[in-house]
């Protein structure tokens, strides 16, 4: 490649920051088109370890675990050649034109091409039983889960996600209750009237959920509604639609992001910096999902690759 510079043992082609599906699969066409790649994270599949069957993702008619799937990414992307310190960057930065890493070992890096692939966290309510199962992120992921369990779904939340989440679970569960604290849901009146027509959809506006019921897994939601007082509701499984927050911290880099913090990129899936590419949930995008994740992570490689040349 026409741009690239001598080779040191860790100097690379591009660096790919985030072991999700978008930065193995990124990985994974990154050496197959003849890169040197490095990719920093260490857990295999990132936020797909939370998924525990992995049902819409073509190939895998009788699903897969997240977990399953995340680790047999890694293997396929490692097989190929892509190196894994499987260790996390402590500093990430450019400088003269490389990209600059150092990690939790005190190693240093450097690449002309940079990929993001960090993900976002899903914000979680801060209380006591915080930890039971039965508490997911994704409608389409898990709600199948409850398919045949006449179960009684939660969705906690306020704004135009979670209803669309609501009508998801509507489809699976014998009862939904899309449960906020505001007093008046945040949604458009279309999606409002489209809910409202759900015989199997209950509204709680003005309902703090403070605590979940249960032994190991969620069997209820201790709620303190208008009036101050506590109640308890019953519920097989709670979907939280309270927000997400993007893995971009480590950036020492200007680069543009949307007001919710999601990284902005062209067709390309170039930054605002030149060489910084973005793919997966850390990116600005109108779906997130499993294999929207690997699309990026493809397209990244590749115009990681064409920028090289071009240099």
């Amino acid at each position: 490649m026409g741009g690239l510079v001598a080779m040191t043992s860790n100097n690379y082609d591009v660096m790919i920051i985030g072991t999700g599906p978008a930065g193995l699969t990124a990985a994974l066409y990154g050496v197959r088109l003849g890169l040197k790649v490095v990719v920093f994270g260490n857990i295999p599949g990132g936020n797909t370890n939370m998924i525990k069957s992995l049902d819409n993702y073509p190939g895998f008619p009788d699903g897969i675990s997240g977990t399953q799937f995340g680790i047999q990414a890694f293997q396929q992307a490692e097989q190929q050649g892509a190196a894994f310190p499987m260790t996390r960057l402590q500093q990430f930065n450019c400088d003269a034109g490389l990209f600059n890493g150092t990690d939790a070992k005190d190693q240093k890096y450097t690449s002309e091409c940079a990929i993001i692939a960090t993900g976002r966290t899903p914000r979680r309510l801060k209380v006591p039983n915080a930890g039971l199962k039965g508490i997911h992120f994704c409608s389409l992921c898990d709600g199948p889960l409850y398919r045949g369990r006449n179960a009684i779904l939660a969705v906690i939340g306020s704004d135009n996600t979670a209803g669309q989440h609501a009508l998801t679970l509507a489809r699976i569960a014998d009862k939904v209750l899309l449960v906020s604290r505001n007093n008046v849901f945040q949604m458009d009146a279309s999606l409002t009237n489209r809910i409202s027509g759900q015989k199997n959809i209950s509204l709680l506006p003005g309902t703090e959920v403070i605590d979940y019921e249960g032994g190991r897994a969620i069997e209820g939601i201790v709620v303190r509604d208008q009036h101050a007082e506590k109640k308890v509701i019953a519920v097989d499984g709670i979907f939280l639609v309270i927000g997400w927050q993007t893995n971009i911290k480590l950036l020492q880099i200007s680069v543009d992001t949307t007001p919710a913090g999601y990284l902005k990129t062209d067709n390309k899936l170039m930054t605002s910096y030149p060489g910084l590419f973005a793919a997966g949930d850390v990116r600005d995008s109108d779906m997130y999902q499993v294999l929207t994740a690997c699309a990026d992570g493809a397209r990244a490689a590749k115009y990681c690759a064409e920028f090289l040349e071009e240099k």
